[in-house]
């Protein structure tokens, strides 16, 4: 299995977990302090924990830029998805956070593309500081390995 077919297994299970525990979670849970919040449900911290052991795993391979590429373009496109509810959303976005080693394995070629990609899903005033990040990133890996052709 491929380390694209894990990341996308992993993405499955959470969604799966994460809408279960949104179906169960009652209208009054979470309000004045009582009552459990999906938001709170450990799917969403066992998922983002999954998630940082393999792509930490998998860049310390010294992968190949196409196959990075393919894997940061579904992170980074999955929100996108899935903006509700709110609480499976800011995870994903959370995630993009978890990319940052493995966008230095890119060619300037595929870091160009996911920059221009990115920075037409994500409007830049409306930025987290995890995707302010990433943004930076992309744009300055890009420039620099241009730069030294």
């Amino acid at each position: 299995m491929s380390v694209l077919d894990e990341v996308r297994n992993l993405y499955a299970k959470y969604l799966e977990e994460a809408l279960s525990a949104e179906k169960k979670q009652k209208l009054t849970d979470g309000m004045f302090g009582f009552g459990k919040k999906a938001a709170d449900d450990p799917c969403h911290s066992a998922f983002y924990e999954a998630l940082k052991a393999l792509l930490e795993a998998y860049a310390g391979e010294a992968p190949e830029s196409g196959c990075v590429s393919e894997i940061l373009s579904f992170i980074y496109q999955e929100p996108l998805h899935h903006r509700e509810p709110p609480s499976i959303y800011w995870m994903l976005i959370a995630a993009h956070g978890l990319t940052g080693s493995l966008t230095e394995t890119l060619s300037a070629k595929d870091a160009a593309a996911l920059y221009e990609a990115y920075s037409k899903n994500y409007s830049r005033w409306e930025l987290l500081p995890v995707q302010k990040d990433i943004y930076r990133r992309l744009k300055k890996i890009a420039k620099q390995k241009e730069e030294k052709k």
